[in-house]
């Protein structure tokens, strides 16, 4: 036990170590990261049929959306509001959609609904195909379905932008924390029943902010939502914890994504907030949840400038217990995440084994420590007598006839000692319930007994003082 302890201390003390420097080493994205503001509240939406909304767009009259629920087929609909939020209509899909997970706009006009989400790429249900439904401007016309495939297996995604040329971009949602960015290989096709392939053509890791927010560090790295500038100089990716923007002075949106640094604009503590959109002067972002609490808020954000004021949780991860917009486990990795899980893991299995290694050690030294008892003493042939303890009052009930007439002893090869507990009920069972000398159940050579503890040749004070069962040979 003295050997294993320091051990065990010394590599749990190596682990830990190692850890703690990941930690603590600096994490300080790229970009600057300015201190969370909450958003202001623009109107709010109580229809109870505008629920679990995950797209957003800002019309001249007011604001388009769309419910990803898939608890009623009937239910998903898209929808356009005034600018108080107010139900104007809605309008259905022609024929039955997934998962709608993100709205926008084309440099047309049109409005795109990505019916792209997919929350069990790697199950059996997963999608072979994704489709985009296009609204004429105005939205007074049926969706038209156009599908597409991805080149590398399913993929959950739900965030759509276009590039100025009305190319749509699709960025996924990824658990590892990098996003894939996918486009079409070739023209869309309406109303075909395989997709038009994409390809990859890039990818976006999204920052660990320290932002609070939906999933806390594992938010910050999905992404959710996408949103093209009413001129197209600009587009925004969201997480559930902050929005990303790009300048797109060429209107390369793909080029723009996966090569060029984003400001980062925070927006923190939404309930599961999804969408993201433009205002109409391209002045502000707005943002709707995707959870319904009562009345759903949608919300109004500055976009971050350059000199923005940087946020502390953007240098390095604050400890439990200091200040700060948020902890220290908020600012961890998934890799950093991973290192944590483990070290408890371990730390927890060499407590065990410590434990384990003590109990066994401490056995050791009570049985060095204990006295031995003396040996039995042999047999004596001839005339001998036997004594054979007794579990309680009263006379023992009779034997085997090897015990009550004359005859050559058993051999010592019989049956081997049974010890008995504190219950019993019958049978001819001899035995020393704590901690008195065993008795014997059976054949094979008893010796004498004691019940708890007494000495082996008192006699019983429950009995008619015949302690012994003579057997002469």
């Amino acid at each position: 036990m003295r050997r294993v302890v320091p051990v065990a201390i010394a590599v749990s003390g190596l682990l830990l170590g190692s850890v703690t420097a990941v930690w603590a080493a600096p994490s300080a994205p790229p970009v600057t990261v300015p201190s969370p503001v909450p958003g202001q509240a623009v109107c709010s939406v109580d229809d109870q049929r505008l629920v679990e909304l995950s797209g957003l767009v800002a019309t001249d009259t007011g604001y388009v959306t769309e419910n990803d629920s898939n608890d009623d087929s009937t239910a998903m609909r898209i929808f356009f509001l005034d600018k108080q939020c107010k139900y104007q209509k809605s309008i259905g899909y022609p024929r039955q959609a997934r998962d709608p997970e993100d709205l926008a706009v084309a440099p047309d006009g049109a409005i795109w609904v990505a019916d792209i989400g997919d929350n069990t790429p790697t199950g059996p249900n997963h999608r072979t195909t994704i489709a985009l439904w296009r609204l004429a401007p105005g939205g007074n016309t049926e969706p038209v379905l156009y599908r597409l495939a991805y080149p590398d297996g399913a993929h959950d995604a739900e965030a759509l932008v276009f590039n100025s040329n009305g190319t749509p971009v699709i960025v996924t949602k990824e658990v590892s924390g990098v996003s894939g960015v996918y486009v079409p290989k070739a023209q869309l096709q309406p109303n075909t029943n395989t997709g038009v392939e994409l390809t990859r053509v890039g990818q976006f890791k999204p920052l660990r902010t320290g932002t609070p927010g939906f999933l806390a560090v594992v938010g910050q790295g999905l992404v959710t939502g996408g949103a093209n500038a009413p001129d197209f100089k600009r587009v925004a990716l969201r997480t559930y914890s902050d929005a990303y923007e790009w300048d797109v002075p060429d209107g390369d949106v793909v080029k723009a994504i996966t090569t060029g640094t984003p400001r980062v604009t925070p927006l923190p503590d939404e309930p599961q907030g999804e969408s993201i959109a433009y205002t109409r002067d391209g002045k502000s972002f707005l943002t709707i949840s995707d959870v319904q609490q009562g009345a759903t808020k949608m919300l109004r954000y500055t976009p971050s400038s350059p000199t923005a004021k940087p946020a502390p949780t953007a240098k390095a991860p604050l400890p439990a217990g200091t200040s700060g917009s948020a902890n220290w486990f908020d600012a961890l990795s998934l890799q950093q995440l991973t290192y944590f899980v483990a070290l408890v893991g371990v730390i927890g299995l060499l407590l065990v084994l410590i434990g384990v290694l003590g109990i066994r050690r401490s056995r050791q030294l009570r049985r060095q420590a204990a006295p031995r008892e003396p040996a039995p003493a042999a047999p004596v042939r001839g005339a001998a007598r036997v004594t054979v303890g007794r579990a309680g009052g009263g006379r023992p009930p009779d034997v085997s006839s090897e015990w009550s007439t004359p005859g050559p002893l058993p051999d010592d090869d019989g049956p081997p000692p049974t010890a008995v507990g504190t219950g019993g009920t019958g049978g001819t069972t001899y035995g020393a319930p704590y901690g008195g000398t065993p008795r014997y159940s059976g054949g094979g050579r008893p010796r004498s007994g004691a019940v708890y503890g007494a000495p082996a040749d008192e006699p019983d004070p429950g009995y008619d003082g015949h302690d012994d069962y003579t057997r002469r040979r």
